[in-house]
């Protein structure tokens, strides 16, 4: 499954031992790693990026600080990473910091939105978008929360007007946005190990999303 795994896919991963994370990264073509779940030191940075093929680098809020986020993602940065994702409230301070670092070592950048309980109207969501490209953003993330099916319809009808958006409802609702994002236009979507392993709500895991994707070409 691995050696064949869609490029389109990209997995998450987070809350596994460090060496399981090591070859994990080494066998996927494209990856999320989850610095906020693994806490690795600077020195394990090194050692994922050098297993890596290509990776986002991601730190959400919750268990550090603003600044202890903003060293491990700039030391992915340094490491390598192909991109780095950032979140669209962080601190302006850590936010221009890292994204001025990461157009200096030729990292993509990826500016995140997320909303764990709606589908913001869609004036919020363009603004979202125009201020993230605004920002220095190569890639403008929306994860939303899907409570009804026009949701799924309204964050999909972003692809009509952007390019370079990775945009897709979270929860049950949602699952067909994760599944349809990469036809639309968007550069990958994400996918967990498998079901004990996943990273956010309504999340497929990278056998399903490669059985759909097989079947649907």
């Amino acid at each position: 499954m691995t050696e064949t795994m869609n490029k389109k896919i990209c997995i998450s991963i987070g809350d596994v031992p460090f060496f399981t994370c090591l070859k994990l990264v080494s066998t996927y073509p494209l990856v999320e790693i989850r610095l906020d779940h693994l806490k690795p030191d600077l020195e394990k940075i090194d050692m994922l990026a050098m297993q890596s093929r290509e990776w986002i680098a991601t730190c959400r809020e919750g268990t550090q600080t603003e600044r202890e986020r903003t060293v491990l993602l700039a030391a992915a940065i340094r490491s390598g990473a192909t991109y780095v994702d950032i979140e669209y409230d962080s601190q302006p301070e850590f936010r221009n910091a890292l994204i001025e670092l990461a157009h200096k070592q030729y990292c993509k950048v990826i500016i995140s939105y997320h909303n764990f309980e709606e589908t913001p109207d869609n004036m919020t969501m363009h603004n979202i978008i125009r201020q993230s490209k605004e920002m220095g953003a190569h890639y403008v993330k929306l994860a939303v929360t899907a409570n009804i099916a026009d949701d799924c319809i309204r964050i999909l009808s972003l692809y009509q007007m952007y390019d370079n958006i990775i945009a897709f409802a979270m929860g049950d609702v949602g699952k067909i946005t994760r599944v349809a994002a990469p036809f639309l236009g968007a550069a990958f979507t994400f996918a967990s190990i498998d079901e004990m392993h996943k990273t956010a709500p309504g999340q497929l895991t990278a056998s399903e999303m490669e059985t759909i994707f097989r079947i649907l070409k």
